[in-house]
């Protein structure tokens, strides 16, 4: 959980920071999983191979969606972390929340394990940016 009052140690700069760090996170790890594919040539290799070049073509081009998401849950993750709410069972639940509400917007459901995925990772990433802001 976050500590009471964590926001004032994480402060508005730190949560756009670590906004940031896991809206463009997914597009790092998709190219770098790329590259060894693509010299590779892995895409003719059968059907396993084009399900995860397809996988790592979602993740490459998945910040194009989750900005919304983020969006949304960025003043909640402000109120949670304020009142000392937000733990990793907090952060998944209202990713989940706004991954449904994306998930409406866009007509497709993998919108909400995406936004689940992302609001664990920015609970982890707000964790390793400001530690004080949370309680071991």
């Amino acid at each position: 959980m976050s500590t009471k009052d964590g926001f004032a140690s994480l402060r508005f700069l730190g949560l756009l920071k670590g906004l940031c760090i896991v809206w463009l996170l997914p597009t790092a790890l998709a190219a770098f999983a790329m590259l060894p594919q693509k010299l590779a040539g892995t895409l003719h290799w059968g059907d396993g191979f084009l399900m995860l070049w397809a996988t790592s073509w979602l993740v490459l081009i998945s910040p194009v969606f989750s900005w919304l998401g983020l969006v949304l849950a960025a003043p909640f993750v402000a109120v949670l972390m304020d009142r000392g709410w937000f733990g990793w069972i907090p952060a998944l639940i209202l990713g989940l929340l706004c991954g449904a509400i994306v998930a409406w917007l866009m007509g497709h459901v993998l919108a909400i394990s995406f936004g689940a995925a992302l609001m664990v990772a920015l609970r982890a990433i707000l964790g390793w940016l400001c530690p004080q802001a949370f309680t071991v």
